[in-house]
This record gives C-alpha cells, sequence and structure tokens, in this order.
C-alpha cells in the first residue's frame, strides 16, 4: 500500500466474428493498481479481487441526487459499490495526490486512526471502439464503497458547513403518478424505481428545520470517534489542497442509528474553483452568505465548527466524567471541622 512505484495497467481485448474480423475494440487502464488492491484487501476483508469482479460485473444505472455535477452514476448489482463517472482534471488531480491517500489508508487500517472517508477503491479509464458502426466511447470513473449498503436508510442529508444555497423544497410539485416532477425524466424505469425508493437528499439547512436549530444527540463514545475522524480526515484534505467535500448522513430511524461518510474529495483548489470563489465572493457585499468554496484552510475550519455545530454528546450511565480536584479530602475534613 505504501509503494511509492507506478503501477498502471491497460488491458485490451476485443469482440471478433466466426471470420476472425473484429468488431469492437475495449480497453480499460487501472491506475495505481498493487495499491488500490492492498486497500481492498485491508478494507474489504477478501485476500483477493474475485468477489470485487464480480460485484462489478454487472452495475445498474443510479439515481444520486444531491449533487450539481451531473455526473453519471452506476451501483452495483449487489449494491456493495458506487461507479462514478469524473472529469479528466479530478483524474489528474487524483493521481497526483494518490500516494498521499495511501499512506493515509494505510494508517487508518493499521494504526486504527479514526476516519470517515468513503474509502475509493479503485480508479480506471475505461473505453470501447466499435469497428462496425463507428462509435468511440472513452471515461474515467472511480469506484467507491456503498455506505448504504445493508442498511435501512429513511433520511439523507449532505452536510458542508455552509449555508449558501444549501435548502432543497420537499413540497415540489407532483406528477400523476405521486413522484417528483423531476424525478420522472429519468431515461428509464430503473431510474425511475430509483427514485421512488431512495430518500431526498437533503442539504445543511434542510439539517438545521429537520433539529429545529439544535444538535442532533450522540452517545459519547460515538461523538468522541466522530470528531477524531472529523479533525484527522479535514486535516489530510487541507494538506492535500482539497474541497468541496461533504459529508453524507444517513439515518436509520428503525436501529437509531447513522451511517456517515466524507465525499467528493477529488478535486483541489485550482484555478477554475478560485475564478468561482471570487465570483460568489461579490454576492457577499449584497448580505448573501460566504461562498461555498473557499481556500483549503478556512474550508477545513468552517466544516469542524459546523460539524460541533450539527451533532452534541449526550451522556449515559456508562459516561465517565473528569471533574477536576480543587481541594484534597484531608482539606475538606479540615474545613468542615473547623467551621463546627
Amino acid at each position: 500500500m505504501l509503494s511509492q512505484q507506478t503501477s498502471h495497467i491497460k488491458h485490451r481485448f476485443a469482440d471478433v466474428d466466426e471470420k476472425g474480423n473484429t468488431l469492437c475494440k475495449f480497453m480499460c487502464q487501472t491506475y495505481w493498481a498493487t495499491q488500490f488492491q492492498a486497500v481492498r484487501q485491508a478494507f474489504l476483508g477478501k485476500p483477493d479481487d474475485e468477489g470485487y469482479i464480480l460485484s462489478l460485473s454487472v452495475a445498474r444505472p443510479w439515481n444520486a441526487q444531491g449533487g450539481k455535477s451531473g455526473a453519471v452514476f452506476l451501483k452495483s448489482a449487489d449494491g456493495r459499490f458506487v461507479v462514478k463517472q469524473i472529469t479528466r482534471t479530478e483524474l489528474q488531480m487524483f493521481l497526483d495526490y494518490a500516494p498521499a491517500y495511501f499512506e493515509y489508508m494505510s494508517k487508518a487500517f493499521f494504526h486504527e486512526m479514526e476516519t470517515v472517508l468513503c474509502k475509493v477503491v479503485g480508479v480506471y479509464t475505461i473505453g470501447y471502439q466499435n469497428r462496425v458502426s463507428g462509435k468511440r466511447y472513452m471515461e474515467q470513473v472511480v469506484v467507491m464503497q456503498n455506505l448504504w449498503h445493508e442498511t435501512k436508510i429513511t433520511r439523507i442529508f449532505d452536510l458542508k458547513g455552509s449555508a449558501r444555497s444549501r435548502y432543497v423544497r420537499v413540497d415540489e410539485p407532483k406528477d400523476a403518478d405521486g413522484n417528483d416532477a423531476d424525478s420522472s425524466k429519468g431515461e428509464g424505469s430503473e431510474d425511475k424505481s430509483a427514485s421512488k425508493s431512495s430518500p431526498r437528499v437533503l442539504l445543511d439547512d434542510n439539517f438545521m428545520e429537520f433539529t429545529e436549530g439544535r444538535p442532533l444527540p450522540l452517545h459519547d463514545r460515538a461523538k468522541e470517534y466522530f470528531n477524531k475522524a472529523v479533525l484527522n480526515d479535514t486535516l489530510f484534505l487541507s494538506i492535500i489542497n482539497v474541497v468541496d467535500y461533504s459529508i453524507l448522513v444517513g439515518m436509520d430511524e428503525v436501529n437509531n442509528e447513522l451511517v456517515v461518510g466524507i465525499i467528493d474529495y477529488m478535486r483541489q483548489y485550482d484555478i477554475i474553483k478560485r475564478m468561482e470563489r471570487m465570483g460568489k465572493s461579490v454576492g457577499m457585499i449584497a448580505g448573501q452568505a460566504e461562498p461555498t468554496i473557499i481556500q483549503p484552510p478556512a474550508y477545513r475550519n468552517r466544516f469542524q465548527q459546523a460539524m460541533y455545530r450539527y451533532f452534541m454528546m449526550v451522556p449515559d450511565k456508562w459516561t465517565s466524567f473528569h471533574i477536576p480536584a480543587t481541594l484534597s479530602t484531608g482539606d475538606i475534613d479540615h474545613k468542615a471541622s473547623t467551621s463546627s
């Protein structure tokens, strides 16, 4: 996992007809293959990649709500993994800081360091060329763990710690079938069924509305782990110059559990993000909220402060309190005898 040697592998294969003529050529380039295999072995608990390959052999379009990038998402048929389309810029950025990512994953696994990063378990460029129709296709994708696998999530929040454009109206008009008007515009029935079964992804202001402005209570050990993980993860992302990440919070209201994971950490603070920040900063003159995209250290601090506001520790009968002793027992007995 800590090897600094690049291990990019390009696979090529083709479909041929009975006469040996090539019908379609396929290509799959695997980036950092050796290191990612070590990550999968560590966090998926499998000695080989057979199960991983079987999971990815069947993937279906997935209507992942909440994002504004317009990226294409797919989910493996067994629900274990999510495949997300990324841009070439995001791919190159990740390849540049990949050694730091593998070092961080190594610390998380071998030193049991607290983290809530949604694990990236593979990055690929895939493509094909149909020799019959002449159609070409080339795309960059990232494979991540599915946070909602084998859970019963009823509410989902995507939190960034910003108050600018972070509210989703939940009373949008319905179509004849009772679905959201925008969710009925999918290309296939699978997207429609996904939108029916998946909770709507809500944002920061929706979260504050749901909690009525109060922090969401967590058990003391859960809050302690969460605090340490957020500090570790945001410091790491700030060091590698990443911004615009968010934390997904899924609520299992049946079992009273939260499932959380930091996502969208593929984009560094480049010239495009700087220009976006400058453009949105103009609105602050008119009293609008601070831009979503700010410099990495400031983004980290705002994110950490928001997590402290959004969640609080609630003690139970097993919680230990450390009260500083200002007086020894002998001093208390002495004062009591003196006063009597």
